[in-house]
């Protein structure tokens, strides 16, 4: 029997008939194509985790013997277990083409959401915009006279974001003793609270009342003015914190999540080094995290697409902020030197930019030096906090094994530390057949399992086997030397 035979005999099983030859080769056609991009092109997604060897212990007076994040995970989110898979949009067969579709498509009208504006302000006197999803109806029910609108604001923002009454302030000032849960969302570069990829995890997350999600809008972005002259870097963690600081002063029982996207997760986890056990943080999530700034820069600036493409997209945003907020950054004399005509016409890729304004701003000789000083990589033994990071390993703008972006040896050393590997998803994206992200659904289900069934209960607390930690081997930076010893 020939193929074609077969193949007759299994289109006519499953039910689609075939009234002539004409109509056969037809349907043999669009099987051959469906094969073939099933097997020539990669559309499953899979998930590898990577846990620690000594992970630390959750307990709770209901868990007397502790679960451990790998037992939690298996049992509470299927979709994050080892060998779990999906299905991506069939034309959506790589990291490139994922978030190419990620950047051009317009989600305006998909996950809607209502937020309120708060400006909060750092001890430098700069500030960023804290947005809190609100019902439609809170949004909608107020009166004009009663915003406040903040000096040197714009008085417009977004048709889905209006700023606070002087009720709601109140309300916030007042503080609570509840124990409903804080969900903070750190944007990626130049990004705000309009960004789909927090709106599709947040309408999910909005359907549970013991919730209050918040984003945070760095300096700059989001239709925020600048009040001193300086913008936002990976390594400025000084936002994060005042923030942190005042949900704990308000809201004393409450416990704080937070999720860290593209560049926002590189300033959480530097925030989360820096502060090691004293983050305040119950649980923090990172998603497409630049571990290695270097690595990623070099990923970013050679790689053909990545070059042409990507670098460009990043840094156009970044230029029209510059241009946008030019009379206050024309204050800071660095600025004032290098934002002439001449300089900044050549610039047209991100470590161009990092190189001439951001290293510089913040201190940095170049960027090289403030991606090195920035890189969280170099940092994971820091980190005390429960840490979920979900990276796709084609992913063409952190770069995935290939230039060694990610501490997967690192993390598994550190007992906080889990690493969830995909084999697709892109950069931000993750867009499944229906085009809705694949991460939503399983990264909602792990804060609320998380918050409910293990933080929330009384008795929780976490337990470390402190014996089998590795040592710190450098002393202020220095090999020990031991004395008299011999060769």
């Amino acid at each position: 029997m020939l193929i074609t035979d077969y193949v007759y005999y299994f289109i006519n099983e499953i039910g689609i008939k075939t009234k002539s030859f004409q109509d056969f080769c037809v349907i043999l056609v669009i099987f051959y194509i469906l094969f073939k991009i099933i097997f020539n092109y990669n559309i499953i997604n899979r998930v590898m985790p990577s846990y620690s060897y000594n992970g630390i212990i959750f307990k709770t007076d209901k868990l007397k013997d502790g679960i451990n994040m790998k037992e939690f995970i298996t049992k509470n989110i299927p979709e994050f277990k080892e060998n779990s898979w999906s299905i991506m949009n069939p034309f959506l067969f790589n990291g490139h083409l994922q978030t190419m579709f990620a950047g051009i498509r317009t989600f305006r009208n998909v996950d809607v959401l209502y937020f309120t504006r708060q400006i909060r302000f750092a001890n430098d006197g700069g500030c960023v915009s804290l947005d809190q999803v609100v019902s439609k109806n809170q949004f909608d029910n107020f009166n004009k006279n009663d915003l406040i609108i903040p000096k040197n604001q714009p008085k417009e923002i977004d048709e889905f974001i209006r700023y606070m009454t002087k009720e709601e302030i109140k309300i916030q000032e007042n503080g609570s003793n509840d124990s409903k849960a804080i969900v903070l969302a750190l944007t990626g570069l130049s990004g705000s609270s309009a960004e789909s990829y927090i709106r599709c995890l947040y309408n999910k997350l909005n359907k549970n009342l013991n919730f209050d999600l918040y984003v945070m809008n760095s300096r700059g972005c989001g239709n925020t003015n600048l009040t001193t002259p300086k913008l936002f870097c990976a390594l400025w963690t000084e936002d994060v914190r005042c923030l942190v600081n005042f949900f704990k002063e308000k809201y004393p029982n409450r416990k704080i999540y937070l999720f860290g996207i593209s560049l926002g997760s590189i300033v959480m986890s530097n925030y989360l080094s820096q502060e090691g056990e004293n983050s305040n943080i119950s649980l923090a999530i990172a998603l497409a995290s630049i571990w290695d700034l270097r690595g990623s820069s070099y990923f970013l600036e050679n790689g053909f697409i990545s070059s042409l493409f990507y670098s460009t997209a990043m840094t156009f945003p970044l230029m029209m902020l510059l241009k946008s907020h030019s009379n206050e950054l024309l204050q800071n004399p660095i600025f004032k030197s290098q934002y002439k005509n001449n300089i900044i016409r050549k610039i047209w890729k991100l470590k161009k930019f990092d190189d001439i304004f951001t290293s510089k701003m913040f201190g940095f000789t170049c960027a090289d030096d403030y991606y090195t000083q920035a890189s969280p990589i170099y940092k994971v033994s820091k980190i005390k906090t429960p840490y979920i990071n979900l990276s796709s390993l084609d992913d063409p703008i952190t770069g995935g094994l290939q230039v060694g972006a990610l501490p997967l040896d690192q993390a598994k050393y550190n007992p906080f530390m889990t690493m969830i590997n995909t084999s697709l998803g892109g950069h931000v994206a993750y867009f499944k057949w229906n085009n809705t992200r694949w991460y939503a659904e399983p990264l909602s289900k792990l804060i609320v399992n998380f918050h409910e069934k293990l933080v929330s209960q009384d008795g929780y607390h976490i337990e470390i086997d402190e014996k089998h930690l590795p040592k710190q081997v450098l002393v202020d930076g220095h090999l020990p030397v031991p004395l008299n010893s011999k060769i």
